[in-house]
């Protein structure tokens, strides 16, 4: 499976990226927010996909948060 590459954080909403992975994915909140905030200490996360994720909701509401999302193998 591919993992998704999270980069930078101009303009991020942080609570919607961390609600953003916590509804779409089986982390809970505090794991979701540990992405978040790795995000914005190190400028990028990377998250493996797997078949339990919602993907196409997890992928939008990305986008709606300001997330620069991209696949990588």
């Amino acid at each position: 499976m591919a993992n998704i590459r999270i980069v930078g954080y101009e303009n991020l909403n942080k609570v919607k990226m961390t609600k953003a992975i916590n509804l779409n994915t089986p982390y809970n909140l505090k794991r979701s927010k540990e992405f978040t905030d790795a995000l914005m200490n190190n400028g990028v996360v990377e998250i493996e996909l797997k078949n339990s994720f919602n993907l196409n909701s997890l992928l939008r509401s990305l986008k709606e948060a300001n997330a620069n999302v991209e696949f990588i193998e």
